[in-house]
């Protein structure tokens, strides 16, 4: 019988990217306070563009500052046990399929998917990549893992899998512009 694993978070790295949002658009208005509406060298029309340009920042900075608040007042803890034939998921906050409970035998397999897609900026086109975790049933359901709720990266969590005898595989699906077919390609499994 494989071992008990147990991967945990803290409230501070699950909250991490929202506080580097924060600190983002809290620096670009104090910037445009300090640096671009005292300077009489720049158009008012340009910096009407630089105002509205930090009153969007200051409002991505107050919805991620109330992600941080909700993350560190909500009860709970991330955490993964794998071990005596479960898989116990905890999340302090509840998304669609998590918290988890699962007994290991239900587990077909984990499986990521890459998926690419062309995106344009001022630059021209270029290759965005996201990936999709996902685990199978014995029943046919699919659980779709939401990386950014989870709390725990979903690839520890599936090498953590393996160990217990669960099959972790990696699909390409290529969604690019000019890409004729979409079906999902095997990469391989670890």
């Amino acid at each position: 019988m494989a071992e008990l694993i147990i991967l945990k978070s803290t409230k501070l790295r699950v909250a991490s990217f929202s506080i580097v949002g924060v600190c983002l658009g809290v620096v670009i208005p104090v910037g445009y306070c300090l640096a671009i509406y005292p300077a009489e060298h720049i158009e008012a029309s340009f910096k009407v563009l630089f105002a509205l340009f930090a009153l969007a920042c200051c409002a991505l900075a107050v919805w991620d500052a109330r992600k941080i608040w909700r993350i560190f007042k909500t009860p709970g803890a991330w955490q993964v046990k794998i071990g005596a034939g479960r898989l116990v998921w905890d999340v302090a906050i509840r998304s669609e399929n998590l918290p988890l409970d699962i007994a290991l035998a239900d587990l077909t397999k984990a499986l990521i998917l890459e998926i690419r897609r062309t995106s344009r900026d001022s630059d021209g086109a270029y290759t965005e990549i996201s990936e999709q975790f996902e685990l199978y049933l014995r029943d046919g359901r699919i659980l779709v893992i939401d990386q950014e709720v989870a709390g725990i990266n979903p690839h520890r969590v599936f090498r953590a899998l393996v160990k217990h005898g669960i099959r972790y595989e990696r699909w390409l699906q290529d969604h690019t512009e000019g890409s004729t077919d979409r079906s999902r390609v095997y990469l391989g499994s670890d």
